[in-house]
């Protein structure tokens, strides 16, 4: 028996006419409409009747007008009956001919968004996303746009809406400029500490018992720019991109050993670094609720060093690796008590070149600190000061400082020559005020000031003690902890603190996040969220990429995937596509270079999925045989088994 493709017929719906006495009659109208915002509900725009249902009843056969033949020619094999759901339609010839579903193949660019989804998943962001943002189908929507921020390099979501025609996302629909911005509109900073509740969550349930043992997280902050001036966190302060414009802060924590992310803020640009470790605090014991005393220890650098923030953390049970300036007194004061062993040939260390000495100090706090009254410091807790010399650096600024007052000393001295021979032709005698006048210009004549004394005729002559004193603490460095009692892991924690350098690289310069691009307040913390998610995700599988060249199927493969940025592998894998039907899809072949890929990352390589299932037939317009759709939560959930 031959087979004939069903025909695809509009929308329609039944209307009734006539009377009592003439009797009434049932007929088939074709509409359109469009959802008002005012009324917030569907307004019908136009309606046409194309036909009727014979012999007076609600269901039967129905008889088309002639435009709407000549407009579906293929309607000469079919007859088509109006029922309870809607057209159903027979071959005119039942014997030799039966009807099949229209066929809705298409084609989308897909390995790349395969990967993401899944890397998503084994991350735990798909299932925190699941959590908090189900509602609407929010969380595959906010995938979505975080994979095309990703792939796109960018945050400008105009272009969202042809990309998401042409690639196989999470969520299967576009979405125009306008239900974008409600998108975002609709996450809360509620939603957004939620998110991270159930972030941490996940790597309980993951990690287990490792996060009882030391865990060390990065902290640091970064300014994004913006041309705005009606973002309320953007205000002119220290932009740390040189750019002169107002500014957002942006602090992030993440997980050094993995990179992956544990929390992200926006802050006003105006404030500084060290103004932020309270509230930092009481929202990581939000985060962590009954677990925030797990052995997590924060890791900062200079610009969050102060006796405020060294107090906030002790006295909420937070560890800390905290790199201090040397400007602090009683920092110089345990220096000076133990430089000699400090410099000490016995305290170098070979690996890392430098000399090494711990030594513990009584550090005093206040545990219930009351406003306006000045702290009582009667705790006591006992702090590692782990001091690190490197000769080098200190030989390198004492020769750039003898250097540099060499040359203004000779440069002054040249003019203190001129000044006598000038004196000697005019028979006048040099004198104080004389000498006084005489000055090198602004850069130079700090170093005589400095580091110069003056002989009996006011010659300048350098003070080695003056140097000595200047570079006194160069090559010198000082953490403070309260947990890490070995100073090479200490220094190694403090090393690793570039996870988070390396997620705001990712984060400005391979996503070009370095521009707000928002307007309002409204919008902006979905926007951030999709921002957060996709630089996190880029830096989770470029890590992958690096641990995977130092292994021996690496060496097997013979491709150098470090000579690949991570955005040429993204776009490789974007050349993967899928093909979508009614029952099922499935991918292009993936071999060579793309398994590679997939091996690397650490993503299953993907597979065609199909259903044979007895398919209804539809022909009818609606919904269900429309070529949308929306990904299985099996990709954007974790993989049983799979190691992070």
């Amino acid at each position: 028996m031959a087979q004939i493709e069903a025909p695809k017929l509009p929308r329609a719906k039944l209307g009734i006419a006539g009377n009592k006495k003439s009797g009434f009659y049932y007929y088939v109208q074709t509409y359109t409409h469009h959802y008002d915002p005012v009324k917030k509900r569907s307004v019908r725009d136009s309606q046409k009747t194309i036909g009727k249902v014979l012999g007076g009843e609600k269901y039967g056969k129905i008889e088309f007008k002639q435009f709407f033949l000549d407009e579906h020619p293929e309607l000469e094999n079919f007859e088509v009956f109006w029922t309870a759901d809607g057209f159903e339609v027979k071959t005119v010839d039942e014997d030799n001919l039966s009807v099949v579903p229209p066929a809705f193949i298409e084609k989308r660019m897909a390995g790349a968004s395969w990967a993401l989804q899944k890397a998503m998943g084994q991350m735990g962001v798909g299932s925190a996303l699941k959590s908090v943002f189900s509602k609407y189908h929010r969380h595959l929507k906010l995938a979505s746009i975080a994979i095309y921020m990703i792939i796109r390099q960018s945050n400008i979501l105009h272009n969202y809406e042809p990309f998401s025609k042409v690639t196989w996302l999470p969520w299967g629909k576009s979405l125009n400029d306008g239900q974008i911005h409600h998108l975002f509109s609709s996450v809360t900073d509620d939603d957004l500490m939620n998110f991270y509740k159930a972030l941490h969550r996940f790597y309980l349930d993951k990690f287990g018992n490792i996060f009882s043992d030391r865990v060390f997280v990065a902290l640091d902050s970064t300014s994004i720019s913006t041309y705005s001036g009606k973002l309320s966190n953007g205000e002119w302060g220290h932009n740390k991109d040189g750019d002169s414009t107002r500014q957002i802060n942006y602090l992030h924590i993440c997980d050094e050993a993995t990179g992956l992310p544990i929390y992200g803020k926006l802050y006003k640009g105006n404030v500084v670094d060290v103004s932020t470790v309270q509230n930092l605090i009481a929202d990581l014991a939000i985060i962590m609720g009954t677990q925030k005393k797990l052995n997590l220890t924060v890791v900062t650098d200079r610009g969050y060093d102060s006796d405020d923030n060294l107090q906030d953390f002790v006295r909420n049970g937070f560890n800390f690796l905290q790199r201090s300036c040397m400007k602090s007194k009683w920092i110089q004061d345990v220096v000076e008590q133990n430089r000699a062993k400090l410099v000490d040939d016995n305290s170098y260390e070979s690996y890392s070149k430098q000399h090494m000495y711990t030594t513990s100090v009584e550090y005093y706090y206040d545990s219930f600190p009351v406003d306006g009254k000045k702290k009582s410091n009667r705790d006591v807790i006992n702090i590692y000061v782990h001091m690190y010399f490197d000769e080098d650096i200190y030989h390198n600024a004492r020769s750039v400082a003898k250097k540099n007052t060499v040359d203004a000393r000779d440069e002054y001295n040249e003019k203190i020559r001129n000044l006598f021979a000038t004196a000697k032709n005019d028979n006048t005698k040099v004198t104080p005020e004389m000498l006084s006048k005489v000055k090198l210009k602004k850069g130079m004549q700090e170093f005589i000031d400095s580091y110069c004394k003056f002989d009996s005729e006011g010659y300048a002559v350098i003070d080695s003690e003056a140097i000595d004193e200047h570079v006194k603490y160069a090559g010198i460095m000082v953490l403070l902890s309260d947990n890490v009692s070995d100073p090479r892991e200490a220094l190694f924690g403090y090393n690793c603190r570039r996870r988070v350098e390396e997620h705001f690289q990712t984060f400005k310069d391979h996503l070009n996040f370095n521009r707000a691009y928002a307007s309002s307040d409204k919008a902006f913390k979905g926007k951030f969220l999709c921002q957060f998610i996709a630089a996190s995700l880029y830096m989770f599988l470029e890590r992958r990429i690096k641990e995977y060249e130092a292994t021996d199927a690496a060496r097997k493969d013979k491709i150098k995937l470090t000579n690949k940025s991570m955005s040429r592998i993204i776009d490789d894998l974007n050349t993967i596509m899928l093909t979508s039907y009614k029952g099922g899809y499935f991918f292009d072949e993936v071999c060579g270079k793309y398994r590679t890929y997939f091996n690397a990352l650490g993503i299953e390589v993907p597979e065609a999925k199909h259903d044979y299932k007895d398919q209804v037939n539809i022909a009818d317009g609606s919904t269900d045989a429309d070529p949308d759709y929306e990904a299985e939560d099996s990709a954007m959930t974790l993989a049983s088994g799979e190691e992070i």
